[in-house]
């Protein structure tokens, strides 16, 4: 099979989408330099449908959730590209007031404050990142629920506002009697469901969800994933879920999108992306952790560590962690298209699949494989040396 020569591919189909993502730039201001936290991304998210973004720490994921719902404060700036959120004929919420009716789109990034305040919780809402530190320690889960319902639903009667607090805590699987508890008096996953119960107060169309089970055991993480699950399966509500662990959204996303120094690599199905990953960092994350089942296998991981945003690597950032780097991968930027005929609409940013610099059959896991093992093999020898070197 030829590795394609598509012009550059993208993934949105407004028909079926409910919010698009198009060429999204944000960066830093800092003493040392500018930080290039995302650069031209672009991701679309379908109605009722989870999308998951992977990645190591620092790869953009974050940024892009809070860049989404416009919570980026100084020194972060968005220095370009659109959010566009599409209303479904009647959509449960109105637009936002003074947004035009022109059954055109709506772009977040370019709504006023009042606007902003109109979309936020009734139409996108996010759960933040970290359960031990995201709620109020001084307040009562009662009046941190209250607190949402108040501000975006002023007409609510108070023991209307009761009413819809202890319905929340009953979707959740938390009992209504721990309304008045403080969060310390909640255990971890307690609090990761209260958070949920907080982002869903308003029936919102699309939740980011940030991490929401970093620190959790795996018991609860599980605990959690079925839970959103079974909420999105009820409330149809479209989610983009934030983690640098693949093996979870390979089991909850629809579709995943990996991320690396502020960019996209490679967009995919999870039943795509578990079968053949394309992009050799999607590779190595995804056999970075050991399977349940199968043969034993030596656990490469990825070599080498992500690089500074300050001075990103020139031509494809991945390149010098890369063990399929050839020579235009040090110069030339990739661009996202499509891997194969046989899987179109998974998109990857790879020159093994640009055929003005590659040819013959594309990559395998098996190649992939032995090219990490070789890298592998190389690091250990490596570190052995260096370990040497300093007993001398």
């Amino acid at each position: 099979m030829n590795a394609p020569n598509a012009p550059q591919a993208t993934p949105f189909s407004s028909t079926t989408n409910i919010l698009e993502v198009r060429n999204l730039s944000v960066e830093y201001a800092s003493a040392s330099g500018t930080v290039r936290a995302l650069n031209n991304v672009s991701i679309a998210l379908g109605r009722g449908q989870i999308l998951g973004l992977a990645g190591e720490s620092g790869s953009g994921k974050t940024t892009l959730g809070h860049a989404i719902a416009r919570l980026l404060r100084p020194p972060a700036a968005i220095t370009g590209g659109q959010a566009l959120y599409y209303p479904a004929d009647g959509a449960r919420h109105a637009r936002p007031r003074n947004a035009p009716d022109d059954g055109q789109p709506i772009d977040i990034l370019q709504l006023s404050g009042k606007q902003l305040r109109a979309v936020r919780w009734s139409t996108l809402a996010i759960v933040f990142q970290s359960a031990m530190n995201a709620l109020n320690p001084v307040l009562r889960l009662s009046s941190q629920i209250d607190d949402v319902l108040k501000a975006h639903r002023p007409d609510m009667a108070a023991q209307e506002r009761r009413e819809r607090a202890n319905e929340l805590l009953r979707l959740v699987g938390i009992s209504p009697d721990r309304i008045k508890s403080y969060p310390h008096e909640l255990s971890g996953g307690m609090r990761q469901r209260a958070i949920i119960a907080i982002a869903l107060a308003l029936s919102p169309e699309i939740i980011i969800m940030d991490e929401p089970t970093t620190a959790l055991d795996v018991v609860v993480q599980r605990e959690i994933l079925l839970e959103i699950a079974r909420l999105r399966e009820r409330f149809n509500f479209s989610v983009i879920f934030i983690t640098h662990d693949l093996s979870l959204l390979l089991e909850l996303a629809d579709k995943i999108a990996i991320m690396y120094a502020g960019r996209l690599v490679e967009t995919a199905t999870r039943a795509e992306l578990k079968q053949q990953p394309r992009h050799p960092y999607s590779y190595g994350m995804l056999h970075s952790f050991p399977t349940l089942r199968g043969p034993r296998r030596r656990m490469t991981g990825i070599p080498g560590s992500p690089p500074d945003l300050r001075e990103t690597p020139a031509g494809c950032a991945f390149h010098p962690r890369c063990p399929m780097a050839f020579a235009p991968c040090a110069t030339v930027l990739p661009k996202m298209r499509s891997s194969s005929a046989e899987t179109p609409q998974q998109l990857v940013a790879c020159h093994l699949y640009d055929a003005t610099y590659a040819s013959g059959s594309l990559p395998t896991n098996a190649e992939f494989g032995a090219r990490y093992e070789e890298v592998y093999a190389q690091s250990r020898l490596g570190t052995r040396r260096a370990v040497a070197e300093d007993v001398r």
